[in-house]
């Protein structure tokens, strides 16, 4: 039972490390004017060998579920790596699971961990979109992206809703990811508002119960 555990969090980790790979070479071509073809296939490499671990992780795990229904509720990560490349990297999200155990011994608990889970996702999409928008609009001629750094901006201000029209997508894939980035920001400023809501709630009932 115990080597059967430690084979699984030995091939959580190379998962992990397979996404930092696989974030490095997903970035490389934004960070550089052009990308000769030893590079490319060796970035081509790098992407399937992470994508064959991650699709056999996910049909491995779901065959050997006992609630089908139930796995593809709780690993929609791991779904998402499959189905969506670019999405591979968040796998590095459980990295961060070890500061949630940490998290969830003090008195913010549940609430704090599910915020810094919130936070890092959307810095992570953030990242992403703003590396995928450089590679799509940098050879339009019209575009105003040319750089990593006008994609990772673009993206910044994207995702918090503060556009200031300087940086702009001109292709139908930039355009995409500007729609989900949109979402993103949408998403997280909610659940920024329950969270802050929610805690005025909990101060109030705390006061109340205290002057009775």
């Amino acid at each position: 039972m115990n080597e059967m555990r430690s084979l699984k969090k030995l091939w959580s980790w190379n998962l992990s490390f397979l996404a930092v790979l696989y974030l490095i070479g997903f970035s490389y071509p934004a960070f550089v004017t052009s990308v000769n073809k030893q590079t490319q296939s060796n970035l081509d490499l790098i992407q399937w060998v992470s994508w064959g671990c991650f699709a056999a992780d996910l049909v491995v795990n779901f065959t050997i579920s006992k609630d089908k229904k139930s796995f593809l509720k709780k690993n929609p990560l791991l779904v998402l790596s499959v189905l969506l490349p670019f999405l591979r990297p968040l796998r590095l999200l459980r990295l961060f699971s070890f500061g949630t155990l940490m998290l969830d011994r003090v008195n913010m608990a549940k609430s704090a961990a599910i915020s810094l889970k919130v936070l890092v996702t959307a810095l992570f999409l953030t990242y992403l979109g703003g590396i995928e928008v450089t590679v799509a609009e940098r050879a339009e001629v019209s575009g105003s992206i040319k750089s990593a750094g006008d994609g990772l901006w673009w993206a910044l201000t994207t995702v918090t809703n503060t556009s200031y029209g300087d940086f702009y997508p001109v292709t139908g894939e930039g355009r995409m990811i500007a729609m989900g980035l949109m979402f993103t920001g949408i998403g997280v400023l909610a659940f920024a508002s329950a969270t802050i809501a929610a805690w005025f709630v909990k101060l109030g009932s705390t006061n109340d119960n205290s002057n009775v």
